[in-house]
């Protein structure tokens, strides 16, 4: 035991074999997640059926507000242990006993908060479920350092069982109860069983147990790398929760649980995977700290190979979003199915906007990620603004086109002291963006002439088909841009022969 606790406490050294392990985790975490995805999406299925949009939009107007608690309670702790050169065992018991001691205080704070929630919001049923929901904060701060620890030895495949379990777990409780008629209670009691899974799975994954805290001068850098960590992560957060914010304090809950279904299937089949990535890519990156040009030879080779995937995915969901959340949801969903059909658009840039982190992290200047997290925010009000007034769709046209102007920049930002700039980002994802973009115009001009008198079903096969076709032609046919199939060829090819 002693031996395996020790190979979490390792310094980094880059090796040969770090591209290979890092594709195979990325490629086994974003397969995990996929399959995550699959279980949410299957239960946004039945619990759309047995829910109403009302029961919906009520928990996620108290989701949103405490959305950034989870980053406050890891506190940038969790990355600061998996890019640390050297630590200690002395060192992660003070931060797991400094995440623990955050994640009691803000549960006591979400609690304490529930009747001003209420109040707020003109709506009483709010107060009892953020009381319930301060919950999962306390059990997110007891496993937040497990896993960080995983994540530092690079067992990805590992976490994504654990949260695929969880989640599974989780969706039969909330399925059990809405079918006993709790209504909102189901989406109340979900995310509570899911994060007690995860703490349970995180221990007996991670065998190490913390021991006695040890304030030393490495600790305190480690706590202000992950507060600058958190800075960012905090402003995204919030930045990326206000659309259902405003749109809980000027419209109707069933509004937002409409926008709030269109972001749930937007997150579990395109966002989920680039947070998934993210773990892998700033875990393998932070390998390379001391190798500046490595890291970026690595880096332009990473977010080639995931634009040339995630942006195509991106825009065939915009073009097929409305027919496949008619199917998935039913016809009361259809106005979260033009949400959708907006939303995803956001995944094409996103791809170049989430990769910022990896530079952040792994170059350890998690400061200018804080300083961008206020660029990130501002410029989200300024858009909410001009989208409110408009309504839902208003405000999703607002979230795209935020990561549209943020996009390149962000990663101008984020390289500049390794040399990485707007160049670099160009010809790593230029055909891609091309090729998608034009996915998307094509693909919404079919639905909308040729297939807009068939069925829902029919369409989506058609448009994909259609759309794929667009995007192979463009991005390998006439750029000849072949280097993310021949990459993925060898990681398939590989664990293939792995289990064999």
């Amino acid at each position: 035991m002693a031996e395996s606790v020790g190979a979490y406490f390792e310094d980094h050294r880059e090796s040969r074999d770090l591209g290979r392990l890092a594709l195979r985790g990325g490629a086994v975490s974003v397969a995990m997640q996929y399959g995550n995805g699959v279980l949410q999406i299957a239960a946004a299925i039945v619990l759309a059926r047995l829910l109403a949009p009302e029961d919906f939009g009520l928990v996620a107007i108290v989701t949103v507000l405490t959305s950034f608690a989870p980053l406050l309670i890891d506190f940038g702790l969790g990355d600061a242990t998996a890019q640390r050169h050297k630590i200690t065992q002395s060192q992660i018991s003070s931060l797991f006993w400094l995440s623990s001691g955050i994640g009691l205080a803000i549960a006591v704070v979400v609690a304490a908060c529930g009747p001003l929630i209420a109040w707020i919001y003109h709506e009483p049923r709010l107060e009892t479920i953020a009381l319930y929901f301060a919950i999962t904060f306390l059990l997110f701060g007891v496993s937040n350092q497990h896993v960080a620890l995983l994540r530092r030895t690079m067992q990805f495949a590992r976490i994504a069982k654990i949260q695929i379990l969880s989640t599974l777990i989780g969706i039969a409780l909330a399925i059990f109860v809405a079918i006993c008629g709790y209504g909102y209670w189901a989406l109340v009691l979900r995310p509570i069983a899911s994060s007690l899974c995860i703490a349970i799975g995180a221990w007996l994954a991670c065998r190490w147990r913390p021991g006695s805290p040890v304030l030393d001068d490495e600790v305190k850098s480690m706590v202000r790398f992950g507060l600058n960590v958190v800075g960012f992560s905090v402003t995204y957060t919030v930045a990326r929760a206000l659309d259902r914010i405003g749109l809980g304090l000027f419209y109707r809950p069933d509004q937002v649980g409409y926008y709030q279904n269109a972001v749930t299937l937007y997150d579990n089949s395109i966002f989920a995977a680039l947070i998934q990535l993210h773990t892998v890519g700033s875990a393998a990156l932070s390998k390379l700290q001391s190798n500046p040009a490595a890291l970026r030879q690595k880096y332009e080779t990473a977010l080639s190979a995931l634009a040339f995937f995630v942006m195509p995915m991106a825009a065939i969901l915009s073009v097929t979003g409305q027919d496949l959340t008619v199917i998935l949801l039913g016809e009361k969903w259809r106005e979260a199915g033009l949400l959708l059909s907006i939303i995803a658009l956001r995944g094409i840039f996103q791809v170049v906007e989430g990769s910022q982190g990896w530079l952040h992290l792994s170059i350890g200047r998690a400061d200018r990620w804080r300083n961008w997290g206020i660029v990130s925010v501002a410029t989200q009000v300024v858009a909410l603004l001009g989208g409110l007034p408009f309504g839902a769709p208003g405000v999703a046209v607002a979230v795209v086109m935020t990561s549209l102007f943020l996009a390149i920049p962000s990663i101008g930002y984020a390289g500049r002291p390794i040399g990485i700039g707007a160049a670099l980002v160009i010809r790593s994802i230029g055909p891609q963006l091309i090729g998608a973009i034009s996915t998307a115009a094509g693909g919404w001009w079919l639905q909308t002439t040729a297939l807009a008198h068939y069925p829902s079903f029919v369409r989506i096969l058609l448009s994909a088909g259609f759309c794929i076709s667009i995007y192979l032609i463009i991005v390998v046919g006439v750029f000849r841009f072949t280097e993310p199939i021949k990459v993925a060829g060898t990681v398939l090819q590989g664990q293939l022969w792995r289990n064999r």
